[in-house]
């Protein structure tokens, strides 16, 4: 190393002076504070988590300073999940004269970044400590503020979860072939948020006991080792297996793959040879966002005749404005069913038809980061009984739809601005676009209507053009519930017959104006138990997630959850649709998932996922996973067939669940659609 000669001062502090007298640095150099400070903090970076520490909080230009190179460069590090001694960096500066010397690493600013949202680790005058649960790649840069310098360390995880009864058991080549394991659920290609709470991973078990999960992304290998057993999964029939991914383990596979894809496949030990056979079965591969998926769904659950929030990063729902099972009060007024509401695409509003002990009326209200809601208005004049609104994305405006007509109403009072003329059109399920230039909407009456078109109606800001047919259905179909993306460019809806408890009814998106023929999400609607299958599952009431490296549509559907649930209960799953896949005339969704913070004895409909206002506290609405809460009441009676019930206190024959036809009114026994 070349020593830079003459200098009186150390060089890092003889460029600082420098600096301060306006002498030494050139014109594109200025005296820089050093962002991170000593303690370090966490930024985002066009989605990225960067770490940036240094420099005692005051980073300063390096006289003559023309480059900085990093040691070790372009590294990679194999972790176990276990602690990890830090990596120390060294930062060698190189002059105009030709010299180079070392760099103290509490003389530069220091970030550790991953282009992803999983966290990169710390880093502290060039000390690199990582997060010991996720492989990947982190970028490692050093600035004084006018150069700086990156390198790339990319971090391995190898790590096992478990052990073996017989580590020797496992040593042989898996086969193929006899009675292998077979994977239920997720489907093969299915796209997971990276940040999901929990995942049942679930198997038909062929009758074996001991099973070795293998997980292989680019970024990690995670082994299992498990018997298999899962509460949820003993009384499958045929005999189940099932692992449930805790937020450590989901960070080893989803963490360290994120915005990429892994492979799952299950192994099986079969002692009825000598030795133990392993029997491998077909693999399987599922995906991980690259970004988190933020916001909050709020769902109607008929179980709690009301509306209920959650967040896919978290295990409980709660109880945000219900009927059920302790009704939400406003002094005297008492909540008695909430349904069909909307959510102003900011989070900021929620309107819904509520009926309560004072009348019944479209609600508006604030949405608040703690339930209930602040009620703003209670009461509009020829809104009671079932209906649907949407809200300007400028929360200015609310746009009713009842008994086939549809109103504009000022957000803040409620007061009814005018009528919408449709001409001789019926509207319902309106939905304002994102651009707020207009409005989209089925054109006829009521929840679920036969022969709707799909229908746009223009707005400049003050008034409603004429409506135009946007999308006739074909032959006995209808178009409903139709939801703009969050960007306006695409509309998902429904067709199907019509009517309550249509199996019939498929996810399609279509582009915002109609000049291609809209699409179907084959692989949403129809991929099931790892099974491509007809789909039959009254798949409906679709929502767009808030925007990010994927999208991602919620809706509400009556398959079954793999090994764990027969269908027939309605609930909200999840599907990824690729945006790049948008207007190929391809499907551009992918299977979809369970979101696993509800009961399983919960009937949900109408999810809307907007952005999120909440601290993300969470109740115990739902018990996410068939905990307290989600396994049903406790039975005294067991009702029949039709008979009227109360979803929280009764049960019904098998082959029934307690559910509704009409928005919540009444309750009654109805038959579980077949597998």
């Amino acid at each position: 190393m070349a020593n830079r000669r003459g200098t009186l001062l150390p060089f890092w502090l003889a460029g600082a002076c420098a600096v301060a007298v306006g002498a030494a640095c050139s014109e594109d150099q200025n005296l820089v504070s050093g962002g991170g400070g000593a303690g370090g903090g966490s930024v985002s970076q066009g989605g990225s988590t960067a770490t940036l520490t240094g420099g005692g909080g005051s980073v300063q230009c390096i006289g003559d300073l023309e480059s900085i190179s990093l040691e070790p460069a372009d590294s990679t590090v194999t972790l176990d999940g276990g602690p990890i001694a830090p990596i120390e960096f060294v930062a060698t500066g190189t002059f105009k004269d030709g010299s180079t010397e070392v760099i103290p690493g509490n003389a530069l600013e220091w970030t550790a970044t991953r282009v992803d949202d999983t966290d990169p680790g710390t880093i502290e005058d060039g000390t690199y400590a990582p997060n010991p649960s996720a492989g990947g790649l982190v970028e490692i840069t050093a600035s004084d503020g006018c150069v700086e310098a990156s390198t790339t360390i990319k971090l391995f995880l190898d790590v096992e979860i478990g052990d073996p009864t017989n580590p020797d058991d496992w040593n042989a080549a898996p086969v193929t072939t006899g009675d292998v394991p077979l994977i239920v659920y997720p489907s093969d290609e299915t796209r997971f948020p990276r940040n999901l709470y929990r995942t049942i991973f679930q198997w038909r078990s062929q009758g074996y006991s001991e099973f070795r999960l293998v997980y292989e992304g680019p970024n990690s290998t995670v082994t299992v080792y498990t018997d298999g057993a899962h509460g949820l999964c003993a009384d499958a029939n045929p005999a189940a297996g099932c692992w449930e991914v805790n937020e450590v383990a989901w960070s080893y596979i989803a963490g360290s793959n994120a915005g990429a894809t892994a492979s799952w496949v299950v192994d099986a030990l079969d002692h009825t040879t000598d030795p133990p056979t392993i029997r491998r079965s077909q693999p399987i591969d599922i995906g991980f966002s690259l970004q988190d998926v933020e916001g909050a769904i709020f769902y109607w659950s008929t179980t709690s005749a009301g509306i209920r929030r959650g967040r896919i990063s978290q295990q409980h729902p709660e109880d945000y404005i219900v009927g059920k099972p302790e009704a939400t009060t406003y002094g005297t007024n008492e909540v008695r069913c909430v349904a069909c509401h909307v959510v102003s695409r900011d989070g900021m509003y929620l309107a819904a038809p509520v009926e309560a002990s004072e009348g019944k009326s479209l609600w508006i209200t604030e949405v608040t980061p703690d339930a209930p809601p602040n009620p703003l208005v209670t009461d509009i004049p020829e809104t009671e009984g079932h209906g649907f609104a949407t809200i300007s994305p400028d929360d200015e405006r609310v746009v009713a739809a009842f008994r086939g007509r549809m109103t504009l109403h000022d957000r803040a009072s409620g007061n009814k601005i005018g009528d919408i003329d449709l001409g001789a059109l019926d509207g319902t399920q309106p939905d304002w676009s994102p651009a707020g230039d207009e409005l989209v909407f089925a054109t006829k009456e009521g929840d679920a209507p036969g022969g709707a078109s799909l229908a746009k109606i223009p707005w400049d800001g003050s008034n409603f053009g004429s409506p135009e047919i946007l999308l006739a259905p074909p032959g006995d179909r209808t178009n409903i519930f139709p939801m703009f993306s969050p960007e306006g460019d695409w509309i998902a809806f429904s067709q199907g017959k019509g009517g309550h408890g249509d199996n019939q009814a498929q996810l399609f998106v279509v582009d915002a104006d109609a000049n291609e023929e809209p699409v179907e999400l084959v692989n949403a609607n129809r991929v099931t138990s790892n099974t491509m299958t007809t789909g039959q599952y009254q798949n409906s009431q679709p929502t767009w997630a808030p925007p990010g490296d994927l999208h991602w549509v919620a809706f509400n559907t009556k398959r079954e959850y793999g090994v764990i649930q027969e269908a027939g209960r309605q609930q909200i799953w999840v599907a990824a649709v690729d945006p790049s896949k948008l207007g190929t005339g391809e499907d551009p969704s992918y299977p979809a998932f369970r979101v696993p913070f509800q009961g399983l004895a919960e009937d949900n409909h109408r999810a809307y996922w907007t952005l999120d206002v909440g601290d993300g506290g969470g109740g115990e609405g739902g018990a996410g996973g068939g905990g307290e809460g989600g396994s049903g009441p406790g039975c005294s009676e067991i009702l029949n067939l039709g008979d009227m019930c109360d979803p929280l206190e009764d049960c019904c024959e098998s082959g029934t669940h307690c559910d509704t036809l009409d928005s919540g009114v009444t309750y009654e026994c109805l038959a579980d659609i077949p597998t």
